[in-house]
C-alpha cells in the first residue's frame, strides 16, 4: 500500500479506521500509567514516614540511655553508705537536669527514677554468695513507656553487711 508520498513504507503505529496513523496514549493507557505513578508515590510517601517514625523513636531511647547512664554515674559516685538513700527518687517529665544541673531541653518528656535494694547474689563458678546493693535506674517517656533500664550490683565491703 501507497502512503501519500508515494512510497510503501508503513507507519510503525496502527491505522484508524479514517485511514490515519494512531498516534499517542488512548484514555485507558493514560490512567492505568497514573493509577501506577500514585501507587509507587504513596509508597515512596508511607516508607519516608515509617523512617522518620523509626528515627525519632531511636532518638528517645538514645537520650533515655544516655539520661539513665548519667543518673547512674550521679549515684554511683555517692559514698556506699549513702546508696540507700537514693532509693525512690524520681525525676518527672520536664524537670530533666544534665550533669552540669542546667535544665535539658532534650529530655523534657523523659522520667527517671531509681531503686537500691538490698540483695544476694550467687557467684556461680565458685558458689560463693555476696551481699550488697541493686541500684536500678528507669527511665520511661511521656506515655510511661520504659525506654531504658540500667542496673549495677555494687558487693558489701568485706566482712560487712549490705
Amino acid at each position: 500500500m501507497k502512503n501519500q508520498s508515494g512510497s510503501n513504507h508503513q507507519h510503525a503505529g496502527s491505522i484508524t479506521p479514517g485511514g490515519c496513523p494512531r498516534r499517542g496514549f488512548s484514555l485507558i493507557e493514560a490512567l492505568i500509567a497514573l493509577a501506577i505513578l500514585a501507587l509507587v508515590f504513596t509508597s515512596i510517601a508511607s516508607a519516608i514516614g515509617a523512617g522518620t517514625a523509626t528515627a525519632g523513636e531511636t532518638r528517645n531511647r538514645v537520650l533515655a540511655t544516655l539520661a539513665a547512664d548519667e543518673l547512674l554515674a550521679e549515684v554511683m559516685s555517692s559514698p556506699r553508705m549513702d546508696l540507700l538513700q537514693w532509693d525512690g527518687f524520681e525525676e518527672i517529665p520536664g524537670e530533666g537536669r544534665a550533669p552540669d544541673g542546667r535544665l535539658e531541653p532534650a529530655r523534657k518528656e523523659l522520667s527517671r527514677r531509681v531503686t537500691v535494694t538490698a540483695e544476694t547474689r550467687m557467684l556461680e563458678p565458685v558458689g560463693i554468695e555476696v551481699a550488697g546493693l541493686l541500684v536500678v535506674i528507669e527511665v520511661s517517656g511521656s506515655d510511661d513507656r520504659l525506654l531504658s533500664r540500667l542496673e549495677r550490683f555494687v558487693p558489701a565491703p568485706a566482712g560487712g553487711s549490705s
